[in-house]
């Protein structure tokens, strides 16, 4: 009997694929595989979803941490079209390594035929060398066999052709239609036009790693030209998330006298002469004292200091006048 491994991402389409493949066609074992990536987010509530929906299958996850700089380089970032194809042939090759490693015949993937043109499905399994090697219930013309495996299919539906009809046949297959799924838009980050003009401005600069990702979740994100990063925590939630990314070579600024936020300030210290650093220790604590609740007219103590340097300094500013923080907002 073939053995299969399901991609499964959380989504109603992946939820489908993947009860069809337990359920409905003879297939012994199903292995549930998810991806963990800086990129996705609700890994322990899909998690829980699938263990709530096929309580007896095996649900494995895979880290995509090291592919991740692949992904944010690729072409054409604006659209979001370039990290979509790059993220899906990244997800097949992974899962086609993780079929060998457990000796499984084909992969099982959720992807439904309205959300492709013609060729493309095939186009993305060539670039990920697993060519005949991916079960997709949701599409059109499937094949009799797969990697030689004979596939059969223990009910009849027809390909949905738009949501509407996804969910009909979710509800034939007694899918539980008030379950939280979650699409593309909720579960991965890549989605979010912001986000990806971050991660473009990112990418250019070169030499990032997944600490630097990281960063780009949080809401005041700013830019000093070339490549200075200045990154807020406002609350004490967001203060406390900060911390943890802090680099002996970052900056933090944080105001010694009345409540605000804290900054983490990034940047290629030793290309910098010490002019350069002066400019924009001064920019980097203007920038903090501007998102406090503090008087327009008043200048404003800030403390700075290198994590790896035990010595505090402190520089009076005043805020930076309306408007002029949005030029630095990314």
């Amino acid at each position: 009997m073939p053995e299969a491994v399901s991609l499964f991402s959380g989504s109603l389409s992946s939820s489908i694929a993947t009860e069809i493949a337990i359920n409905y066609c003879e297939m012994d074992p199903v292995i549930i595989l998810t991806f963990r990536s800086p990129f996705f987010r609700h890994y322990d509530d899909i998690k829980e979803l699938a263990n709530r929906l096929w309580p007896d299958s095996q649900f494995r996850s895979k880290s995509i941490k090291r592919e991740t700089k692949g992904i944010a380089s690729s072409e054409d970032l604006d659209s979001g079209d370039g990290y979509c194809d790059a993220c899906k042939v990244t997800l097949l090759e992974v899962g086609g390594e993780f079929l060998a490693r457990v000796n499984a015949d084909f992969l099982v993937s959720g992807d439904n035929v309205f959300n492709f043109e013609e060729g493309e499905l095939a186009e993305l399994d060539r670039r990920a060398g697993v060519e005949e090697k991916v079960f997709r219930p949701l599409c059109s013309n499937l094949p009799e066999s797969i990697a030689g495996k004979e596939v059969r299919v223990d009910t009849k539906y027809d390909n949905p052709e738009d949501r509407e009809s996804l969910q009909d046949l979710a509800g034939k297959l007694g899918i539980e239609k008030e379950i939280d799924y979650y699409g593309a838009e909720e579960r991965c980050k890549l989605t979010d036009q912001n986000y990806r003009g971050r991660l473009e401005d990112l990418a250019r600069e070169g030499g990032f790693n997944i600490n630097d990702m990281r960063l780009l979740d949080f809401d005041k994100y700013y830019k000093i030209s070339p490549d200075t990063k200045v990154v807020l925590g406002e609350d004490s939630d967001e203060k406390r998330e900060l911390h943890n990314y802090f680099l002996p070579r970052d900056l933090r600024f944080y105001l010694p006298t009345c409540e605000g936020p804290m900054a983490l300030v990034r940047s290629e210290w030793k290309k910098k002469t010490d002019s350069a650093v002066d400019e924009i220790v001064n920019l980097a604590a203007r920038i903090t004292v501007t998102r406090s609740e503090i008087e327009r007219n008043v200048r404003v103590p800030v403390n700075y200091r290198f994590e790896n340097d035990n010595e505090t300094y402190t520089i009076d500013v005043l805020p930076l006048v309306d408007g002029e923080l949005d030029d630095f907002s990314l």
